[in-house]
């Protein structure tokens, strides 16, 4: 595989595990990560944020949850960030409905940990205003949004909205919404994705392309090839070919050729080189006249 440092051009999405689609956390892996270590933890953080270590039998995780739950409206935005964090770690439903109401909070840690925290805690009443916060202020609560939107069980609507979002005036949420997109379990082709190609801000376009190549849709690759071969950013052609060597077939190949032979950029030069062996070993004529090249 090409190396991911070449050059300055920003790396394909996920270049760095060409199988990122195999080894992606499925949704609720992080809160079935550490449980019990992080419930002691909530404990000790709930006793310590008191003063006190009490002498009783430990509480169950729905009553640790909801004291935690009282400490999202402390007036120190550290306690209520770090009350948000443990939530996330207990994972216990009861908190959901106090997190979604921290995502509004006027601390923009606060609310990034709130973000965290319902991802893993895979609530898909979240969704919603999970999605609304890929809007934020913040670019921290914006990147937290979209990664705990990989978390949660989605619906088919949290989806539309994400898609709606990628058309946002503003293009850092429209960046944020392509990696909402990237981080889901299954993201499906649609006329929407490929139309925000022709977006004014290069990220956006990556981040789509990444999205698209992750659809396995063969409907795909007429996008990816007219981005590889025409698009002005070095970033959003070499994720192109990237994207190419997943979901290309031989058709793409005439295009891959010319532009490992002839783009001004290296680095996509590179990836495209590497497209072209990707797909020629996937259609069975990786030959012996190839490697005697």
């Amino acid at each position: 595989m090409p190396s991911c440092s070449a050059g300055s051009t920003r790396i394909p999405v996920g270049a760095a595990y060409p199988d990122n689609a195999n080894v992606r956390m499925k949704p609720g892996s992080l809160s079935r990560a550490g449980g019990h270590i992080a419930f002691f933890c909530a404990l000790i953080l709930f006793s310590s944020l008191f003063g006190c270590y009490p002498d009783v039998s430990p509480a169950g995780p729905e009553q640790v949850s909801r004291r935690l739950s009282e400490l999202l409206a402390d007036p120190d935005p550290e306690v209520r960030r770090t009350a948000a964090e443990a939530l996330g770690k207990i994972g216990h439903q009861s908190a959901s409905t106090g997190l979604i109401a921290a995502l509004e909070d006027r601390d923009p840690s606060v609310r990034a940990a709130a973000a965290f925290a319902l991802g893993r805690m895979n609530d898909g009443t979240s969704g919603t205003a999970l999605v609304a916060h890929l809007a934020d202020a913040s670019e921290t609560v914006r990147a937290a949004s979209a990664l705990a939107l990989g978390e949660i069980r989605l619906s088919a609507a949290h989806e539309k909205q994400i898609l709606r979002t990628l058309h946002h005036p503003n293009a850092a949420v429209r960046v944020a919404a392509s990696r909402a997109l990237l981080s889901l379990e299954v993201v499906s082709f649609s006329p929407q994705l490929t139309s925000a190609l022709g977006d004014t801000d290069a990220q956006v376009r990556q981040g789509v392309a990444a999205v698209l190549g992750e659809t396995g849709d063969a409907r795909v690759v007429p996008s990816l090839v007219h981005l590889v071969r025409n698009d002005a950013d070095g970033g959003v052609r070499a994720e192109a070919a990237f994207r190419l060597g997943k979901v290309g077939g031989i058709d793409a190949l005439g295009t891959l050729s010319a532009v490992a032979e002839k783009d001004v950029n290296p680095t996509v030069r590179e990836w495209a080189r590497w497209a072209i062996r990707q797909i020629a070993a996937s259609s069975g004529f990786d030959s012996g006249n190839r490697q005697g090249q």
